[in-house]
């Protein structure tokens, strides 16, 4: 899939961000902006902010626009404005359209569901976004589509990346992890960012901070800066997103 950063489609600066941790996010929430497939982030985030809203920023967690690009919004552990008693249980996942979703859209929809339940360790309860609020968003296909709860064998299956599988089942690491795994990660870092071995005393200190397997609050800040530098979402976890650019395999 690809993603799109907040600097990649030049996102004001919020006024604020409220965190939660994923122990409250309980939901996944479906909505569309209600405009046309044109409309772009930054006017949408713009009217979020503007007077007739006055949010802190973009109401939504993540976007998706028909060619299925995905869009980060205010990311996954910021509370959102997408629906009322509803911003910090559930992430909100905006289509840009009207009751016109595509193929492509649906699949990254779906994709960041997955991603979700994964950052979580559990599943989320899918929900349109009229499940929890009195509004017609997402529109009739959409909330159909939810209804029937997202159904993968609704969406044309993108063709195979035959590393696909080798993504899939690598382990997603954040802070406090302790394996092997950790030391592949800082390896193939070493490969892809040209650490500076001055900085870990030479090589020496280097091959031994390759050692440590323990996923460390340094290894983290690594992680965001080769997440930005891949136009990733900088969240310093690594999962399938991160591993196929450490990889090259997408």
């Amino acid at each position: 899939m690809k993603v799109i950063a907040r600097a990649g489609w030049n996102a004001r600066d919020p006024k604020n961000r409220l965190t939660v941790p994923w122990s409250v996010r309980t939901e996944f929430f479906v909505h569309h902006t209600d405009g046309p497939p044109t409309q772009t982030l930054r006017s949408i985030q713009d009217f979020h902010m503007g007077s007739s809203r006055g949010w802190s920023d973009i109401g939504y967690n993540w976007l998706v626009d028909d060619d299925g690009v995905i869009y980060e919004g205010r990311g996954w552990l910021v509370v959102g404005a997408h629906c009322p008693d509803h911003n910090r249980t559930g992430i909100g996942v905006a289509y840009i359209g009207e009751n016109s979703p595509t193929d492509a859209a649906k699949r990254s929809i779906r994709w960041l569901y997955d991603e979700a339940c994964r950052k979580a360790g559990r599943p989320l309860k899918k929900l349109g976004h009229g499940d929890r609020y009195p509004t017609e968003c997402p529109g009739s296909r959409l909330q159909a589509w939810v209804n029937a709860g997202m159904p993968a064998e609704l969406v044309d299956a993108p063709a195979k990346n035959p590393t696909e599988d080798i993504v899939k089942d690598l382990p997603v690491l954040s802070i406090g992890a302790d394996c092997f795994d950790v030391k592949t990660v800082r390896a193939l870092l070493f490969a892809r960012g040209g650490l500076n071995e001055k900085v870990y005393g030479g090589a020496v200190g280097l091959r031994s901070w390759q050692e440590k397997t323990v996923f460390d609050a340094a290894l983290c800040e690594d992680v965001k800066a080769f997440q930005r530098r891949s136009k990733l979402a900088d969240d310093g976890v690594v999962g399938p997103l991160t591993y196929a650019a450490l990889l090259r395999v997408s």
